[in-house]
């Protein structure tokens, strides 16, 4: 259409369209502060041109083309493995932190001030063999030791079933997301084929995409219609047709076959605290293992194995203390063992001998197992000096015909184990921290480039905004110098 009522339409155009730009401008700074919002920018293209004979081509206006999302999908895919690799850290990180707190080194409460007190109480009987006092305090000291060592098993015990119970509530979020995800993709789908940008609930996946990613690295696919398919380790967990469950191993039955948390048997072997998915139909009984790289369940399931490593080394402590004491005040088994303790699970099971709670004064302090040699407490140092003696693996290091030790140079002290422990301990701690502390550095980095381009700065949205209303404004202008030509033509022209 030609002359004044096409250009009413032209300059009607020219009105929605710096309209739309305007409401789109408000939206963006509206959502200033929205977590995960990206900014929207509307891009305008001209109208189809109309062709006039002997003129040529005459404008029609302007359209809105698309309302886009300020995206750098390179960025992106970093955050998202970015946020996996710092769960992963602070996971590990804060777990850790939690079983240093177990041991609680060094401090004046810490087992290795009780297991300096232990050899402390040995060394004064030994010079006091003949005080009840030294013997009482001996015996009262030892059940100190025994309570912390108990205390430190249960308090792992604890932190143990409270890292399986997180595994498997991390379980259960990683199926809320994809549930959420799988709706989402049904929204994202519906406004696609309709010809609608669905931008913020793109921005929605987005952030339901790194909350999954932030529990364990995820392989992510979009379609022609920007729907996520969601992969762990290779196993398709979410796509456009299909959805699988996650559950994590939570126990060992009697048969030693691995448990989930809904009661369930895998028909393979599984560590608790693995992942599986369910394969096939919804009743089935096939779960495929996965194994995750980074995200937080990963530094959970270390950590899980790291309480795991310090359950054995306590009890491997604790068992090599106590026979060692055991072996000397027994004179290699001839008379009575000082502690009581199982091999296996030693640091729940060790009690000081009952008969010597009973009657401290059957405590053997001198080489004679009756103690009939007045003042000997010859049997009491040489058990003072096991906290610095080195000690072999094996039984044939105490020579009972001569109440020595061979060590034959070989072993490490009682005192050094524990300290390994500790240190091992401290250096995972230390390690995890300073990735954590490398990491965030990064990730701080890339969320500042991330802001550079999808982020809404208010200084850019008022420059848009008056470019835009100025536009407006002259569109209207034009609007009502055209209302000025229709009133002449019609009103003042004719007959």
């Amino acid at each position: 259409m030609s002359g004044l009522f096409g250009t009413l339409n032209t300059a009607t155009s020219g009105l929605k369209a710096q309209q739309n730009a305007l409401q789109t401008i408000g939206h963006n700074v509206s959502n200033i502060n929205t977590p995960g919002y990206s900014r929207q920018r509307v891009n305008l293209q001209t109208n189809i041109a109309q062709q006039l004979p002997g003129i040529g081509q005459v404008g029609t206006g302007v359209q809105v083309g698309s309302i886009s999302r300020m995206q750098d999908q390179f960025i992106n895919n970093q955050l998202m493995n970015g946020y996996s690799t710092t769960a992963k850290h602070q996971s590990l990180s804060d777990t850790i932190g939690q079983l240093e707190a177990t041991f609680n080194e060094p401090s004046s409460t810490g087992l290795a001030n009780q297991i300096s007190e232990v050899f402390n109480a040995w060394t004064y009987l030994g010079s006091n063999p003949e005080q009840a006092a030294s013997k009482t305090m001996l015996v009262q000291t030892s059940e100190t030791f025994v309570d912390t060592v108990k205390h430190m098993s249960n308090a792992m015990d604890a932190l143990k079933r409270d890292t399986i119970q997180g595994l498997d509530k991390s379980a259960v979020d990683a199926n809320s997301t994809l549930k959420q995800l799988e709706d989402l993709n049904q929204q994202i789908w519906q406004a696609s084929v309709r010809g609608y940008a669905p931008n913020d609930l793109l921005d929605t996946q987005d952030q339901l995409v790194n909350k999954l990613a932030s529990q364990g690295n995820v392989t992510i696919e979009r379609d022609k219609y920007n729907r996520v398919a969601v992969s762990m380790d290779g196993q398709n967990v979410l796509d456009a047709n299909s959805r699988k469950e996650i559950m994590a191993v939570t126990s060992l039955n009697e048969d030693g076959q691995s448990v989930l948390s809904d009661g369930s048997v895998l028909d393979g072997a599984a560590e608790v605290g693995q992942f599986v998915v369910k394969a096939g139909a919804d009743n089935s009984t096939t779960y495929t293992p996965i194994n995750l790289e980074s995200g937080a369940v990963k530094g959970t399931q270390e950590a899980l194995a790291v309480i795991g490593d310090m359950q054995k080394d306590l009890d491997e402590f604790v068992f090599s203390f106590a026979s060692a004491v055991n072996t000397i005040h027994s004179n290699g088994g001839e008379g009575r063992a000082f502690f009581t303790v199982s091999a296996e699970n030693a640091s729940s099971s060790i009690q000081v001998n009952q008969e010597l709670r009973n009657d401290n004064n059957l405590v053997v302090t001198g080489k004679d197992m009756d103690n009939r040699i007045a003042g000997d407490g010859s049997r009491a140092q040489l058990i003072s000096s096991l906290k610095n003696t080195p000690i072999p693996s094996g039984s044939d290091w105490y020579k009972s015909d001569t109440m020595t030790i061979d060590n034959g140079g070989k072993g490490s002290t009682l005192f050094s184990k524990y300290n390994g422990m500790v240190t091992n301990m401290g250096i995972i701690k230390q390690q995890s921290d300073n990735m954590l502390d490398t990491q965030e550095g990064l990730m701080a980095l890339l969320e500042q480039r991330r802001d550079s381009v999808s982020g809404v700065d208010i200084n850019d949205e008022v420059v848009d905004m008056i470019k835009y209303s100025s536009a407006f404004q002259a569109n209207s202008r034009v609007l009502q110098t055209l209302s000025d030509m229709l009133d002449t033509l019609i009103n003042r022209t004719g007959v």
